[in-house]
């Protein structure tokens, strides 16, 4: 029943696109098959393992001749499968209520990031059921096959290691099973061997392979990623959040809930709820995403509950289905909301074909993406979006006290300027508030630079509305250097205000 309910949900989303971040991932898989370098031609803040996921997924959808964001998908269902198959060996109880909480577990992991399929978020919450399962198991001092948990520790490891935030729901089960156990508690398993070996190659990989993921990168985003988060605390109180603090609140309301003999899995999934929960505030953003796994935990701590064989309060008995499917309808209004890309946007594009370079230039990373994949038209830029000009600005407006943020600022337009001349874009388009409106205009800051301004004068301004697009009306001149940059390029300007 949980197999077939992921594949019939996994069939109708095959037909959908993806979101930005994702359609940005598997963007960059493809030029990496085509020989650009991750942090130096194309720059991104996160780290490396995420992109390095999706290589596979492309190459698949090239040998098949597939879009690339229905492999992703089918691949995200096929994981989810693989995860009710481990988890189904490690739990107990009769095969109706086994059945009934394992296609739950279908519907979270499917359904409820129906927007965000691919997402980080999603593929650790896969990872983290059987592995949390794996733990219970282990507070109740069940033998365990190494391989099955050996193999549960490496794919959990895989989602762990997305994000750095996510370590903390291994280290929180790992002291939940330590304080259970006591003296019996063991940390050499299958599974912890598994995670360090994991997280050892992952390092080295990092370090031998995408080097200047350190040297770049991070320096980015401590100089101006810092312009994401949310602006007031109030923003992170989402719906998710609200709906998983409920099902926690159901689930631990179970009699019996934290006494030594009492089944472990819904303890440990609200353990790992609550790690993610940690790491839901630490990031401090806001985005949906963010919550699915520790809503995905929550719910699935509550279900495990209800399917668990025991006596539950009337209050859990009565209200626990409403709760179990807030998730879904909150998925449901947020899929019928979505507007993006808007009206102006679509038309700002349309006459492009496939293959057509386009341009983009906003703050707002999700303006480009998912329309720039669903268009299949060549994305000149080495950057996502222009999100760090919000820091570039407010530091001018501050009067400029932090030259870093002055340095970056033009290294950014410069370099925009020589990935145009590298792949002229037949249309630019640019995010812009109306005529009249209040909001921040980024071409104004475009254009101080003489080289982007020159540039600009070979293209005819179409439209003006949110967007405005401008068309190639005159050759632009070649580039003045090699348009694949080598591995002894200068140090980035920002980047030596590190060193000084």
């Amino acid at each position: 029943m949980a197999t077939a309910g992921i594949a019939l949900v996994t069939i109708l989303r095959t037909t959908g696109t993806v979101d930005s971040d994702v359609a940005w991932q598997l963007w960059i898989a493809h030029r990496m098959h085509a020989g650009a370098k991750l942090y130096r031609d194309i720059i991104e803040v996160n780290p490396p393992l995420w992109f390095w996921m999706a290589l596979p997924v492309d190459s698949l959808a090239t040998a098949l001749q597939l879009r690339v964001e229905s492999v992703a998908v089918a691949t995200m269902g096929g994981l989810s499968a693989l995860s009710l198959g481990a988890t189904a060996q490690l739990i107990e109880g009769r095969p109706a209520q086994r059945g009934l909480l394992l296609a739950y577990a279908g519907l979270m992991f499917m359904a409820t990031p129906w927007m965000h399929v691919g997402q980080r978020e999603q593929i650790v919450l896969i990872g983290t059921l059987p592995y949390a399962a794996l733990t219970a198991a282990r507070r109740s001092g069940a033998q365990l096959s190494p391989s099955l948990a050996g193999g549960i520790g490496i794919a959990a490891a895989l989602g762990f290691a997305l994000k750095p935030y996510f370590l903390l729901v291994p280290v929180v089960l790992e002291l939940w099973l330590l304080v259970s156990q006591g003296k019996a508690w063991r940390p050499l398993r299958a599974e912890t061997v598994a995670l360090v070996a994991v997280g050892l190659l992952y390092a080295v990989a990092v370090f031998v392979f995408a080097d200047e993921y350190l040297t770049r990168a991070l320096p980015l985003v401590r100089l101006a990623y810092g312009v994401t988060g949310a602006p007031f605390i109030s923003a992170l109180l989402s719906p998710m959040l609200l709906a998983a603090a409920a099902a926690a609140g159901l689930a631990a309301t179970r009699p019996r809930f934290f006494r030594a003999d009492a089944p472990g899995l819904p303890a440990a999934l609200l353990m790992a709820s609550l790690g993610f929960g940690i790491a839901y505030f630490i990031q401090s953003k806001g985005w949906t995403y963010h919550a699915i796994p520790m809503v995905g935990c929550a719910c699935l701590a509550l279900a495990a509950v209800l399917t668990g064989g025991e006596t539950v309060p009337r209050l859990t008995r009565l209200t626990a289905p409403a709760v179990l499917c807030l998730p879904l309808v909150f998925a449901i209004v947020e899929a019928r909301a979505e507007r993006a890309p808007g009206e102006d946007l679509i038309e700002a594009v349309d006459g492009m074909h496939a293959g057509d370079s386009v341009g983009f230039i906003a703050t707002d990373p999700a303006f480009a993406w998912s329309i720039a994949l669903q268009r299949r038209v060549d994305y000149p830029s080495r950057y996502m979006g222009f999100w760090m000009m919000r820091a570039v600005v407010a530091n001018e407006l501050r009067g400029g006290p932090d030259q870093r943020l002055s340095a970056l600022g033009r290294q950014v337009v410069a370099e925009t300027v020589a990935d145009f001349r590298c792949l002229p874009p037949r249309r630019i388009v640019i995010a812009r508030p109306r005529p009249g409106e209040d909001g921040f205009d980024i071409l104004p800051f475009f254009l101080r630079d003489r080289r982007f301004a020159e540039l600009l004068s070979h293209y005819r301004a179409r439209s003006r509305t949110t967007v405005e697009t401008y068309e190639l009306v005159s050759p632009l001149a070649p580039p003045a250097a090699a348009c694949r940059r080598s591995r002894e390029e200068p140090v980035n300007l920002f980047l030596k205000s590190f060193q000084t």
